[in-house]
């Protein structure tokens, strides 16, 4: 297709990546900077989250301060051990509601599209429709830590189990792709515990499949730096907004100086 036909102009992917998706607003807060807002935004996990305040209106400070406020045992209650996760999701499920003034896809100001895993039938899912809070929930819930959100009688968990990085719906109707990964793969010298080693090995995952992607996007952010922080660790956020936000700023000053010489021949 060409390009002078497709629907929009800027097209955001949002990866997931717990509490490490706060490096997702520190990006945004440098697009808006660098006059750059996404027309469209395809998010999953933590990048769901990221995506949903942003396309109901919210800044990238004010979602900051929204979310960082909350302790992490505001978000999560312990479940006891023959549940289907160590945590519940009633508090964030609350912070959801309370913040969003959009309960739906179609009430929000930007298109978003954010993506589940069904259990049941092991497929992919697309939401961009209809009850927005019960999708970003599901697209967000890492398995074994949370609990599977019903939808329909079916079982839904994180869509990063499958994509974590879901630039596909976009390709064919935006003229840019902006990708924002945060889940870089560093080195770490002590693994630690098995706490340590089950999240090293989730990331992995989730770092490999961003990785054969990263020449399909138009402009590409990862935040390097954030493979120190762990899934959960809320107490962090504006480390992890600022990392992001630096980041963004660099890939974005590097692409400036680009244009300016090619301008310049």
């Amino acid at each position: 297709m060409a390009s002078s036909k497709k629907k929009y102009n800027t097209g955001l992917v949002l990866s997931g990546g717990g509490t490490r998706g706060f490096a997702h607003l520190g990006v945004l807060k440098a697009l808006e900077e660098h006059n750059i807002k996404p027309d469209i935004i395809a998010g999953v996990s933590a990048g769901s989250i990221a995506g949903a305040f942003y396309a109901d209106g919210k800044s990238p400070g004010e979602a900051l301060e929204l979310l960082a406020n909350h302790k992490l045992l505001d978000y999560l209650e312990l479940t006891i051990p023959k549940k289907t996760g160590l945590v519940g999701m009633k508090g964030f499920e609350k912070t959801l509601k309370e913040h969003l003034n959009a309960k739906t896809f179609e009430e929000l100001k930007i298109p978003l599209i954010v993506f589940a895993v069904n259990m049941n039938t092991a497929e992919y899912v697309r939401f961009d429709k209809g009850d927005l809070i019960t999708a970003v929930k599901a697209s967000s819930s890492i398995p074994v830590v949370f609990p599977p959100v019903e939808i329909d009688g079916h079982q839904y968990l994180d869509g990063g189990i499958i994509n974590n990085f879901p630039i596909e719906p976009l390709e064919d109707i935006c003229k840019t792709i902006i990708g924002v990964n945060v889940n870089p793969i560093g080195p770490i010298e002590d693994l630690g515990n098995l706490r340590t080693i089950a999240e090293r090995t989730f990331h992995l995952t989730l770092r490999s499949q961003a990785f054969s992607k990263e020449d399909r996007c138009d402009i590409y952010i990862e935040p390097e730096g954030l493979e120190k922080y762990s899934l959960l660790d809320v107490s962090k956020a504006r480390e992890i907004y600022d990392i992001g936000y630096n980041k963004a700023k660099e890939v974005l000053a590097r692409r400036d100086r680009r244009s300016s010489r090619s301008s310049s021949r």
